[in-house]
């Protein structure tokens, strides 16, 4: 079973499978486990409302399996086996931990914009870019001439389709 104990003293892969470092993860995880308080921590504590425990115990695992999921979005049924999960368990974790995320998120100021206006307020307070890399290739007609051939030779000899 993959565990943050397991990976948190080995930062590539930690940046690997979140895109944070140690201090990002750590700070991220405090207003994670906030926002499991009041997302669902709350349901959990109430006398009368005992309901199942959580499936993945520590916090840290649980910030660790929404992470690596969201940024490599891997088969469920290969995040369960990673996590020791089965797989609707996992479908189950992915849309309770997803809502606790965008929660801590929203506390921290850091939540995606998904409206246009608000996407473009925050591209608006963007610094300038120097340059774009378009990775699109597309194909020209190659000039007749020999001059015409030489500048426009993109050095492959077969065409990719």
């Amino acid at each position: 079973m993959l565990t943050y104990q397991d990976i948190k003293h080995k930062p590539k892969t930690l940046k690997a499978m979140t895109s944070l470092e140690r201090s990002e993860f750590d700070e991220l995880l405090g207003d994670f486990a906030t926002a499991w308080d009041d997302e669902v921590g709350n349901r959990l504590k109430g006398e009368s409302k005992r309901g199942r425990p959580p499936i993945i115990e520590s916090m840290a695992d649980r910030l660790l399996f929404i992470l690596f999921y969201l940024k490599t979005y891997p088969l469920q049924e290969i995040i369960a086996h990673l996590f020791g999960l089965s797989q609707g368990q996992a479908n189950f974790t992915i849309h309770q931990l997803s809502a606790v995320l965008n929660k801590a998120l929203d506390a921290k100021g850091h939540k995606p914009a998904r409206l246009t206006e608000e996407m473009l307020d925050r591209l608006e307070q963007e610094l300038p870019q120097d340059l774009g890399i378009d990775g699109t290739e597309r194909r020209i007609n190659r000039p007749v001439d020999d001059l015409g051939q030489r500048i426009h030779y993109s050095g492959k000899k077969n065409a990719t389709l």
